[in-house]
């Protein structure tokens, strides 16, 4: 009887922690094409890099802020709350990353 506690202890905490948002550094970039710039000028494309990372910036700040509530909640509610009510920008942060690191290497090979 024991052992089934256990198996039903550790499954319910994985479930927990699946649903938990991750720390921004954790976040993968997608692959964005450098090429995708290529019609934009030197100016524009300092410009675009510039809204970009103020972009992330903000989206990582979100992102642990969601990771940092969900911890809080799993520990006080055994629920990540964050999550569930749309905290994790996951999705839009790897976005955001990967349109820097495009832009970077634009400005870096093309200016």
């Amino acid at each position: 009887m024991s052992i089934f506690k256990t198996v039903i202890s550790a499954t319910f905490v994985a479930l927990i922690l699946v649903g938990c948002a991750s720390r921004a550094s954790s976040v993968a970039p997608v692959s964005i094409s450098s090429g995708d710039y290529a019609g934009l000028a030197c100016t524009d494309a300092r410009a675009d890099l510039l809204l970009a990372r103020e972009k992330e910036n903000a989206l990582t700040r979100r992102q642990n802020n969601a990771a940092t509530a969900d911890a809080a909640s799993v520990f006080l509610f055994l629920l990540p709350l964050g999550s569930v009510f749309g905290a994790d920008v996951e999705g839009e942060l790897a976005q955001a990353k990967g349109e820097t690191l495009a832009l970077e290497r634009h400005v870096r090979t093309a200016c």
